[in-house]
């Protein structure tokens, strides 16, 4: 047991030492907002998401356009 966690712990500082265990921050890349009613300025906001891809984005803009609600996308700052 004791040789299997020196393996372990060898291949964890190997890991470390190429920055392999360091993930780089993901931020947002827009964010949605799902209004009821047409006018977004005057409607009520239903709620508000963030999508970190092009894929998540057209997701929450179907799941808005299912539920009928008016989407405005902006990009992320």
């Amino acid at each position: 047991m004791l040789n299997l966690f020196e393996r372990f712990e060898k291949m964890q500082d190997q890991l470390e030492a190429s920055n392999l265990l360091k993930l780089a921050p993901v931020e947002p890349r827009y964010t949605v907002n799902a209004y009821r009613g047409s006018d977004c300025f005057r409607a009520n906001k239903m709620w508000e998401d963030w999508a970190y891809d092009d894929e998540e984005l057209e997701s929450l803009k179907k799941i808005a356009s299912e539920s009928n609600y008016t989407v405005t996308v902006e990009e992320a700052k």
